[in-house]
């Protein structure tokens, strides 16, 4: 009997303070408005956006002849990715090659041999004519003063004559040499020659797959033996470069945000992992209809699951500003009351509490910084 009186007062007991607890009043809660530092953080959705997978598509149609990598392989820019059947191409190429050094040396040979030959002619020509003249004159003051007959006169302008006729025959040869005859004429064979090496040159570089840059093979759409026809897909490399994810973020965040701030990326296929970035780029313009900034996040880790496309958020760490996020009257924004006439916090004054108007800065979503509020006032929570 004993027991169950002693069972039966701890009942009531247990009874009476639970019933004593529910028809309690509760607390009011209030926070002291002090100084201190806010950490704002900025969220956004994002998506993967760089580097893009670039899908190599054959130039020309051939023979697939080796594939000389494979699918997840790193390769260097510059490496063979496929080879095309390319032995009629090279073939041509070592015909224009030599047709093309053929024609170089006859220029060369022209330049060194025949121009000179012609030059060096040109001069003995014109030491016989100046003689031929020199002679014709000196008979011609002769003949006049009757010292020689008119044979010999004649015989001397003949002579003057042909010293012309050979003068003017050289140097036509040498100008049409160096102007518009077979100088010219082998320059021009040797740009057409030219031209035809840089083509077949180019006809063999159309069978080759050749990485652009430092990249990853992510896939191979033809075998070896295969023939592809122009314009195929081929392969699919992605270059090996950071992972850039771009945002979107609201414009009364940007004065908040910097090149180089650290953020988080948490991607919807792996929500459970915090991926590390920061800011690569800050959009200097405003979409204007959205009312939005873009944003570059450069991704710190090297992550194997990420994928171009991939979509998630991102956790930007504001940027840290003395009197605007960093030693400010800082109050959370719960207890601010809005009303049609303004904007009031309930503030607690010797027991008593008063609805004092209120002035203050968003701090993102839940902190502002208070201005016309002394440090140190009892702010009441509304009801």
């Amino acid at each position: 009997m004993k027991n169950k009186a002693i069972v039966l007062l701890i009942g009531f007991a247990v009874i009476a303070f639970l019933f004593a607890f529910l028809l309690k009043k509760p607390a009011e809660e209030t926070y002291t408005l002090k100084r201190t530092d806010i950490d704002y953080k900025i969220l956004a959705s994002c998506t993967v956006s760089f580097p893009e997978p670039y899908e190599m598509a054959a130039k020309v149609e051939g023979d697939v002849k080796s594939i000389p990598v494979a699918e997840g392989q790193q390769v260097k820019k510059g490496d063979l990715l496929i080879q095309v059947d390319d032995f009629k191409e090279k073939q041509n190429l070592t015909i224009a090659m030599n047709n093309y050094e053929n024609a170089k040396l006859k220029l060369k040979n022209s330049r060194e041999e025949t121009y000179p030959r012609i030059k060096e002619q040109l001069n003995d020509d014109t030491a016989g004519l100046t003689d031929a003249k020199n002679q014709y004159e000196r008979i011609k003051i002769l003949f006049n003063g009757g010292s020689v007959s008119k044979a010999e006169l004649e015989n001397a302008k003949t002579k003057y004559d042909t010293a012309q006729a050979r003068f003017n025959q050289t140097k036509l040869q040498l100008d049409s040499y160096s102007k518009s005859g077979a100088a010219a004429e082998l320059i021009n064979q040797l740009n057409i020659l030219n031209a035809q090496v840089e083509l077949a040159r180019r006809a063999v570089s159309e069978k080759q797959f050749i990485s652009p840059y430092d990249c990853t093979i992510i896939k191979i759409d033809i075998k070896e033996g295969e023939t592809v026809a122009a314009g195929k897909k081929a392969i699919t490399i992605l270059e090996k470069k950071p992972w850039i994810v771009e945002t979107n973020v609201d414009q009364k965040e940007v004065s908040f945000l910097e090149t180089g701030l650290p953020c988080f990326i948490m991607f919807d296929a792996y929500p459970t992992e915090k991926v590390k970035a920061n800011i690569s780029l800050v959009c200097s313009t405003i979409d204007g209809a959205k009312g939005t900034c873009n944003l570059k996040l450069q991704i710190k880790e090297n992550k194997s699951f990420i994928k171009h496309g991939m979509t998630g958020n991102a956790e930007i760490a504001g940027k840290r500003m003395e009197n605007i996020n960093i030693n400010v009257l800082a109050l959370p924004s719960k207890y601010i009351v809005r009303e049609k006439t303004g904007n009031f916090v309930l503030v607690q004054v010797n027991k008593k509490t008063e609805k004092v108007p209120v002035e203050f800065n968003t701090i993102g979503e839940k902190w502002v910084s208070v201005k016309n509020i002394p440090e140190g006032s009892r702010i009441m929570l509304p009801k």
